[in-house]
């Protein structure tokens, strides 16, 4: 099996109206070790309250793909990764924000950003999250369901970021022993639009169109759908049921 992927970050209309720029973040790809494929996807979210929570979701996409890629070539097998080495991986995110904060005498706070990540081979998959946003996932029926439900803080709009010192208590980690045909990414800024928080589920219809969309491309690999997909984003109709930032990576399994 090969993978088609895509991704696209774009600012939302709450930060362009004050002539900010997005603090949304994403890393999509594959890498080929040996005779497997693997899909790596990241997202994270700045938290819109903070100075640098963009500059917080990029470091922290970058350390994240690092220390996936760098475990993969080790081990060679997705199987082979435990719950402590994704433990161990945010952990090394967590003090690279905190001594890039640090560095230019700022609080880690300011760079608070959301978390989410998939790795992907033939037949095992890994997805851990820290704070809101979701993994959605096709199943064998034919459905979507989501890995982790959006986790919310104690108080309206409030979340849990890498950068709070008690990140590791809000870490979600699970293992599949299978690869789902289709896995979505996607921050908070579509929640509203992707998921129903009254039956807590995935509405299909937001996403069976744009997994088929991506499928009938006639590539493989990361694909040069992101300026259909930010078009889509940014679409009035879209925009009109939230203003944030928004972040969507998608990826579909397709035969050699």
């Amino acid at each position: 099996m090969r993978w088609k992927i895509t991704g696209s970050s774009v600012t939302g209309r709450s930060h362009t109206d004050r002539g900010e720029t997005g603090q949304d973040c994403h890393r999509a790809g594959c890498i080929r070790i040996g005779d497997n494929e693997y899909f790596i996807g990241l997202v994270a979210d700045g938290a819109g309250s903070t100075t640098d929570g963009g500059q917080g979701a990029e470091l922290a996409c970058g350390c994240m793909n690092d220390h996936i890629i760098d475990a993969l070539r080790k081990n060679g097998d997705l199987a082979a990764i435990t719950d402590q080495d994704i433990r161990d991986w945010v952990t090394a995110t967590h003090a690279a924000i905190e001594a890039e904060a640090e560095l230019n005498k700022k609080r880690p706070r300011d760079f608070a950003c959301t978390l989410l990540g998939a790795i992907a081979s033939q037949g095992e998959t890994i997805f851990f999250q820290i704070g809101d946003g979701a993994i959605v996932v096709s199943t064998d029926g034919g459905e979507y369901e989501t890995v982790f439900w959006p986790e919310q803080g104690e108080y309206a709009n409030t979340t849990f970021f890498v950068t709070d010192s008690g990140f590791s208590d809000h870490l979600d980690i699970r293992h599949y022993g299978s690869t789902p045909g289709e896995i979505a990414l996607f921050t908070d800024g579509l929640q509203t639009l992707a998921l129903s928080f009254a039956q807590k589920t995935a509405h299909a219809g937001f996403f069976r169109p744009l997994f088929e969309a991506l499928r009938q491309h006639p590539d493989n690999g990361f694909l040069n759908f992101s300026s259909q997909l930010s078009a889509f984003l940014t679409r009035n109709d879209v925009s009109a049921r939230s203003d944030d930032d928004k972040t969507l990576v998608l990826a579909v399994q397709t035969p050699d």
